[in-house]
């Protein structure tokens, strides 16, 4: 988004915030900003809130290309989730939907109380970490796409499949005045979901 602004509309002034939900919805909530991007799963109903569901990101597990599990995928063609809960596993704020789904899947040791070595809401400095470790990330594949298709990291399929999903809304406060350069956020986010949406599945 960032590049897109700064190369169609360079005169449109933007801030982006971090934080976790609680935080960007108070935030919100104060006005001192105009809309967030948030995990849906976050969300509970509100009549202030205007809610805008994106498509739905598959999640998985990724590490670099010459990652030690990497061969052993090559060979065996998907892992046990215990040969990767043998390396540091990290991720974003992991949900109660999600942990659930693991432990179903994989037994209590997929519980993230006892796997999750680092999490952070700064998505940007987990990839980085898997770049140069042998740190697992956990996490909407999408935004490893282009390190994935660029041969650097890899998608780690795991047996039997997690089926882990991620969905996030676009949220403003209804009512509220939107600033046109707005839109135009809300339209490239749009976009963005359905497009990776659509490659990850594709």
């Amino acid at each position: 988004m960032l590049i897109h602004m700064l190369r169609d509309y360079p005169r449109v002034g933007l801030e982006l915030h971090g934080g976790g939900p609680e935080q960007q919805l108070a935030a919100l909530r104060a006005r001192a900003i105009d809309a967030l991007l948030i995990t849906y799963r976050a969300l509970s109903p509100s009549e202030d809130l205007r809610i805008e569901v994106l498509p739905t990101l598959r999640s998985g597990f990724v590490c670099r290309r010459d990652h030690p599990l990497a061969r052993r995928l090559r060979e065996a063609g998907a892992l046990a989730f215990a040969e990767l809960a043998r390396f540091p596993l990290i991720s974003t704020r992991v949900s109660d939907d999600v942990a659930r789904r693991l432990v179903e899947r994989y037994g209590s040791e997929a519980s993230p109380q006892r796997w999750l070595q680092v999490s952070s809401e700064e998505i940007g400095v987990l990839v980085e970490a898997v770049r140069n470790t042998d740190a697992i990330f956990l996490g909407v594949l999408a935004v490893t796409r282009a390190l994935r298709d660029g041969g650097e990291l890899i998608e780690l399929a795991v047996a039997p499949q997690a089926g882990l999903d991620a969905q996030f809304a676009f949220v403003t406060l209804e009512g509220r005045t939107e600033a046109p350069a707005l839109q135009i956020v809300r339209g490239f986010c749009m976009a963005l979901a359905r497009r990776e949406s659509a490659a990850e599945q594709g």
